[in-house]
Formats: structure tokens, sequence, C-alpha cells
């Protein structure tokens, strides 16, 4: 919770944090969260682990998990 002077304020703040975010990923977590209501949890851990995978194979992953490798910020380009 906010207090109510702050709301606006952190709320521009999370949306501009999620757009700088790894876009594909987000949309990814997005997509899974739609549909996973109606899979069994059988069905849904499987689509989790498709998800996961193609999500580390963008360059987006790989500049983040060089920049935790490192110990800094990754920039997310989109890719």
């Amino acid at each position: 919770l906010a207090p109510a002077d702050t709301v606006l304020a952190q709320a521009q703040q999370l949306a501009t944090d999620l757009a700088g975010g790894p876009t594909f990923a987000n949309a990814m977590t997005k997509r899974m969260l739609d549909m996973e209501w109606a899979m069994s949890v059988e069905t849904a851990i499987e689509a989790e682990a498709v998800a996961q995978a193609l999500c580390m194979e963008t360059e987006d992953f790989a500049r983040a998990f060089r920049a935790f490798a490192a110990k800094q910020k990754p920039v997310f380009e989109g890719n």
C-alpha cells in the first residue's frame, strides 16, 4: 500500500520499470497466466518449462545472465 499522495508517482515508476524490463519474458508471463488457469497442474508445469526454455534463448536473457554474473544491472533491448 502507498500513501494517497504518492500513488500516482509509484504507479508511474512501476510502469517505467516494467517497460524497461525484459519485454519478451514479461509477455510470456502474461500469456502463461492467461492460459494456465484452465490447465491441470501437470500441464501447467510442462507449459512453464517450455516458456522458460524459450525465454532462455533470447538475447535479453544472455545479457541478464552476464549482468548478474558481473553484479551489474541488466539493460534489456527486447530481443
